[in-house]
């Protein structure tokens, strides 16, 4: 059994699933889902194989874990504090604050939007609700703008959808892309969302 280094043995579990989760984020973000193991794992961590499974079932549940734990803290940064402006300027902002969290959280981006991509689809489902809040926000955004007139006389909801996954896109191509193409990608998905919402007939 593996030294328990800390004050309080409640205090040892923390540390021991912290560790785990360290250890999940380094090794799935360079060797993917099914490049890991329970035992690269325990090995990172410093803990006994059997170990991990006082903590978590399986890989998966630390993935999960990993994604509950840290994304929505994320999600939370691109949806508040909105500045005060027509919702194509808040969808604007909306979009860039996602486009820069790939060179701000480069391995929570990897986490959500390649690893977890290996899941169960249950489980993927499950794993990509985190990103709900900003298409919730993103269409309510929507509404305003076709309400106003300032966007396309539309359905606003699968005009939100549209966008979202606008912003799911360009997070994609900057996950597999080096940091100096950043201005570059989230210029051109501004500019793309901003002609399409203000084109009109």
């Amino acid at each position: 059994m593996p030294k328990i280094n800390a004050p309080t043995i409640d205090e040892h579990k923390t540390r021991t699933r912290n560790a785990l989760l360290e250890a999940g984020a380094d090794s799935f973000a360079r060797y993917g889902l099914s490049g890991t193991s329970i035992g690269m794992l325990a090995d990172v961590a410093g803990i006994a194989r059997t170990t991990v499974y006082e903590y978590f079932p399986n890989k998966e549940a630390v993935l999960a874990a990993l994604i509950d734990e840290r994304l929505p803290q994320i999600v939370d940064q691109v949806v508040d504090d909105l500045p005060d402006g027509d919702p194509l300027a808040r969808v604007e902002v909306m979009l860039e604050r996602s486009l820069r969290f790939v060179d701000v959280h480069p391995v929570e981006t990897v986490l959500l939007f390649r690893v977890s991509r290996e899941l169960p689809k249950p489980e993927r489902d499950a794993a990509w609700s985190v990103f709900d809040r900003v298409r919730d926000e993103v269409i309510a955004l929507c509404h305003e703008g076709v309400a106003s007139g300032q966007f396309p006389d539309s359905d606003p909801v699968s005009l939100g959808r549209i966008i979202t996954d606008q912003l799911v896109g360009g997070i994609d191509e900057l996950s597999v892309r080096s940091p100096a193409a950043s201005d570059a990608v989230v210029k051109s998905r501004l500019t793309f969302l901003r002609n399409g919402l203000t084109a009109r007939e």
